[in-house]
């Protein structure tokens, strides 16, 4: 899907307000969520002064006039979807989206097989995790956009892990990274020059990976 303002650019996102898919110049972000610049306009500037209201805890509601969101209304139909991989992205009408998410998966699934004993079950836990945050990821972005049809703007747990990965470049960027190293690996193997299997021995590196950043935050926090 391209986007609603530059037809000849691919959307990277959507706007919560009124569905609009959006390429990157175009997204106006504010805190975790995402508008176009009409939308942003007419929350800034509501029609005769209306104040922005507060709802409930992690939501806030938003001023304007009716209109009309891209994608499926059913936060529990996008969830039984999203159990099928790409299937609850396609139903959020999130289609770049849908493909990353099948791209993902089956490069797991693939290590998987072709890793062996010494590295199959880190990437089979990998893989598992990731098919279960499918359909939750579809949940939220449908009840997200299904309170923003009634002007309010939810706070997922989704939108906070971004907020916090943005310090660090955000979650596309990392994973793109991922993706550039895993077709990189499946070159590397499919000429001979390195094995997936011999690479997986090395799997335990990134448990130790992951408690240096644990100890940094830890050192960090206790700096600040």
């Amino acid at each position: 899907m391209n986007c609603a303002f530059h037809p000849d650019v691919e959307n990277t996102a959507f706007c919560i307000r009124c569905g609009k898919p959006l390429c990157a110049q175009c997204v106006r972000q504010v805190q975790s969520s995402i508008y176009c610049e009409n939308c942003l306009m007419e929350i800034s500037n509501p029609p005769g002064g209306a104040e922005k209201t507060s709802s409930s805890a992690g939501a806030t509601s938003q001023p304007g006039a009716t209109t009309h969101y891209a994608g499926g209304s059913s936060p529990e139909g996008a969830f039984f979807l999203g159990l099928i991989p790409g299937v609850g992205a396609i139903y959020n009408a999130e289609y770049f989206k849908a493909a990353l998410h099948l791209l993902i998966f089956g490069t797991l699934v693939t290590i998987v097989d072709s890793a062996g004993h010494s590295g199959g079950p880190l990437f089979g836990l990998l893989a598992f995790g990731f098919y279960a945050y499918m359909p939750f990821e579809a949940y939220y972005t449908a009840k997200k956009r299904k309170l923003a049809r009634d002007g309010i703007n939810l706070i997922t747990p989704f939108d906070q892990l971004n907020e916090q990965m943005g310090q660090f470049g955000g979650l596309e960027l990392w994973g793109g990274i991922g993706l550039v190293l895993a077709g990189t690996l499946f070159l590397l193997d499919n000429f001979g020059v390195v094995s997936l299997e011999q690479i997986g021995q090395f799997w335990p590196a990134l448990l130790i990976l992951a408690g240096v950043g644990f100890i940094s935050r830890v050192l960090k926090g206790n700096k600040a």
